[in-house]
């Protein structure tokens, strides 16, 4: 529960009509069924088709738009799947400087990957 609850609950449905306030005023509800669902999905690593569907609206940027640079992509991602992703990567942060090398400077929180670059040209110049 505490992913849903770091989430803003007035934001659109997504793909399957359901938004935040709703699981939140109903998780006592849904709260089983859910918890059985996520279970499931760590055990056998897959998830349902409809779970993870996701709309992506191209929203004009400008009044005449172009090219693809003068449209702004939006998700429509289900609150389900969306918050069966944020926990995932909440447990990863945990472990996530214990399985990824040293080397890997990119997408890693507290390395930059500029940092490569500084490395690479102090050894070209050393």
């Amino acid at each position: 529960m505490g992913s849903f609850m770091e989430c803003d609950g007035d934001k659109v449905p997504g793909p399957d009509d359901l938004n935040v306030n709703f699981v939140k005023s109903n998780w006592e509800i849904i709260k089983v069924d859910f918890m059985n669902f996520k279970s499931d999905i760590f055990t056998d690593g897959s998830v349902v088709r409809h779970v993870n569907k996701t709309f992506v609206a191209l929203i004009p940027k400008v009044r005449n738009p172009l090219s693809l640079k003068d449209y702004m992509p939006i998700r429509l991602v289900g609150v389900i799947y969306k918050k069966l992703a944020k926990g995932l990567a909440n447990r990863l942060k945990k472990v996530l400087n214990s399985v990824v090398s040293p080397n890997q400077m990119a997408f890693v929180k507290d390395r930059q990957i500029m940092d490569s670059f500084v490395i690479a040209e102090e050894i070209i110049h050393f």
